[in-house]
């Protein structure tokens, strides 16, 4: 099914009500102090 099909136009939209009806979405306290780190470590590297 390409990205031109009608239903998948149909479908995204039922995707994104379902997301919003389910509530804010967070992002979980652990993921963002793993991916802070994988970036500060990227970057570390990068500079030294």
């Amino acid at each position: 099914m390409g990205c031109c099909s009608p239903n998948y136009h149909k479908q995204v939209e039922e995707q994104e009500e379902q997301i919003n009806d389910q509530g804010s979405e967070r992002i979980p306290l652990w993921l963002k102090l793993s991916s802070g780190i994988i970036v500060l470590a990227a970057i570390g590297f990068y500079i030294f």
